[in-house]
């Protein structure tokens, strides 16, 4: 009877579980990539949410004021704008590519069934589409 000698098996098998904790280990960084963009895209989103419930609420505490929180506004005096353009350079500040023609902010005022609707607009970096949230609500006069 012969002998058959298998040599090199052993460095074989370890070269095939490099290559396969290799894939696991680059599947680990695209993990932690689509987690970190994840993270930017809800901190804009948790932006957007705060700085629209900002205007609704300066706005629900000058309601006597309240056509003065329109945007875009038609509205040329200065002192009366001041608080909404305020706003919008809050906006701009707080987000990325916001408030701009493909990213628009607005704030309608509907005086005839009493409510405020604000959106606001962003690009993330890299993104190639606008994101937006809007919230509506009733306003209450005294």
């Amino acid at each position: 009877m012969t002998q058959h000698h298998q040599s090199g098996s052993v460095l074989l098998e370890a070269l095939i579980s490099i290559l396969i904790f290799a894939f696991g280990v680059l599947g680990l960084f695209g993990m932690q990539a689509v987690a970190m963009q994840n993270m930017s895209q809800s901190n804009y989103r948790a932006t957007a949410v705060y700085m629209a419930s900002q205007l609704i609420g300066r706005a629900q505490g000058d309601i006597n004021n309240l056509a003065n929180y329109k945007y875009p506004t038609v509205v040329t005096d200065a002192a009366k704008t001041a608080a909404v353009l305020a706003w919008v350079n809050e906006v701009t500040t707080a987000l990325p590519q916001s408030c701009t023609t493909d990213s628009p902010c607005t704030s309608v005022v509907d005086d005839a069934n009493s409510t405020i609707t604000v959106t606001v607009s962003w690009r993330a970096p890299g993104d190639t589409v606008s994101h937006q949230h809007t919230v509506s609500t009733y306003v209450a006069y005294n």
